[in-house]
């Protein structure tokens, strides 16, 4: 029996299955051994499952003295362990002879959990892109503080009063590269008084 024991890890994100089968792989155990691969992600199977397998030789101390188990790991997200779930459950039902029309609707649905884990890494690098966004701007509106504020000590009040008010405007516009434009004329002007720490 080549799957006397077996791992099943469940991602959350199709993208964290290869960070999953590299650390696997880079692992350097004297105890474990990967035997073969096999990946049905990229090659779904004909009834719609999904899933990736690594199989493995695991050495284990026994009474009679080190023993290898053969093992398999099973790499899947959510909505593939879901729909897997169901549909093996399903085979028992039916003693393995599920009608046509079922397998046709299973293969329908396993698109769909394919189509619903491509959905969520959307969604989810969406998200990713827009924190790190948040954060330039967040810095960006930390650093113009604090130069106009510096610049109150060493320019004139009419002139940092003018540049504080046009960076109200701009706070308020939230364009990110007209910010970026203003941070670089303050720069340019904070070097003119040789303000330090600007």
């Amino acid at each position: 029996m080549e799957d006397i024991a077996g791992v099943r890890v469940i991602c959350r994100f199709v993208e964290d299955i290869e960070k999953v089968i590299e650390l696997i792989r880079n692992r350097r155990d004297f105890d474990m051994e990967i035997v073969r691969e096999r990946d049905y992600i990229t090659n779904t199977k004909p009834s719609g499952y999904q899933s990736y397998h690594i199989h493995i030789k695991y050495r284990v101390m026994s009474t009679n003295g080190v023993k290898e188990i053969w093992a398999e790991i099973q790499i899947r997200t959510l909505a593939m362990n879901f729909w897997a779930t169901i549909e093996h459950s399903l085979k028992y039902k039916y003693n393995g002879n599920i009608p046509e029309d079922i397998q046709a609707r299973l293969r329908k649905s396993a698109t769909a959990a394919f189509q619903l884990d491509r959905e969520m890494s959307k969604i989810r690098d969406e998200i990713t892109e827009a924190q790190k966004i948040i954060l330039v701007k967040n810095d960006l509106v930390d650093s113009i503080t604090k130069k106009i504020s510096n610049l109150y000590h060493v320019a004139k009040l009419e002139k940092v009063n003018e540049l504080n008010r046009e960076w109200i405007d701009l706070y308020q516009d939230c364009n990110l590269d007209q910010m970026n434009e203003f941070h670089e004329k303050l720069k340019t002007i904070a070097k003119m008084y040789k303000v330090e720490h600007v």
